[in-house]
């Protein structure tokens, strides 16, 4: 958070838009899987408008977390750019990231994407995204959210989503094979509090139904449901 700190002091270059960011979570949590205990994370993200209703964005996420009795503690680097095209009132978005793993027995591996979202006249939206591993995993996963932001007063909101996902030979089922079909559901909700003027903190809590097939609960060897909360803290300029 610091460091966070000292590069906001940094004046933007015109025209891109940067938040910094860094949190904690009592799950790491990632696509209805359970990867340990204590997550500590910060990333920096970026966009840029290249041209009326098309933008690039981009950035860096590292993670550190404890693991548990089924997974061990490790280190994560996430590296990602895409472009987003808007079509009347449909966004569109084309990407990749690049996943590492310093230090750990994980191998790293590279991911596309593509995905489309709107925002409906009540406030409501939608989001449907495919991701494709092209490297280790070989397998997709696709997930759908719809979300609504209420606000409670001039510096607090109050955030909903609710989401369903499938796995593609993407996850594991808990017979050993890859799993090809439902991932899980899921619950969240988040109070973002406008500190200041660009300065954003953000609790939330998630519930997780672990689809009946997916082995997400990698310290038992079974399938689960998963509660979890944490905080996030961002600056943007």
């Amino acid at each position: 958070m610091i460091g966070g700190s000292l590069l906001a002091a940094t004046p933007a270059f015109a025209g891109i838009e940067t938040e910094i960011h860094a949190g904690y979570h009592s799950i790491y949590e990632f696509r209805g899987v359970d990867f340990g205990d204590d997550l500590f994370e910060a990333g920096i993200d970026f966009s840029y408008e290249l041209s009326e209703g098309l933008s690039l964005s981009g950035g860096a996420w590292y993670a550190d977390t404890d693991g548990n009795s089924g997974v061990a503690s490790f280190d994560e680097l996430d590296l990602y750019i895409g472009l987003t095209k808007t079509f009347g009132k449909v966004d569109v978005s084309v990407g990749y990231t690049y996943y590492a793993f310093p230090g750990a027995s994980a191998s790293n591996t590279d991911e596309v994407y593509l995905g489309v979202s709107t925002e409906l006249e009540n406030g409501v939206g939608l989001s449907l995204t495919y991701f494709e591993d092209i490297d280790v995993i070989d397998g997709g996963y696709l997930e759908f959210e719809a979300s609504k932001s209420f606000e409670l007063s001039a510096c607090v909101s109050l955030d909903l989503a609710v989401g369903a996902a499938w796995s593609f030979d993407y996850n594991v089922d808990v017979d050993g094979t890859a799993l090809d079909g439902f991932n899980h559901y899921f619950v969240s909700v988040s109070t973002p509090w406008a500190i200041r003027d660009n300065v954003t903190l953000t609790p939330y809590i998630k519930f997780v139904g672990a689809g009946s097939d997916l082995l997400n609960d990698l310290e038992n060897g079974t399938s689960d449901d998963l509660f979890l909360g944490g905080v996030t803290l961002s600056y943007s300029f």
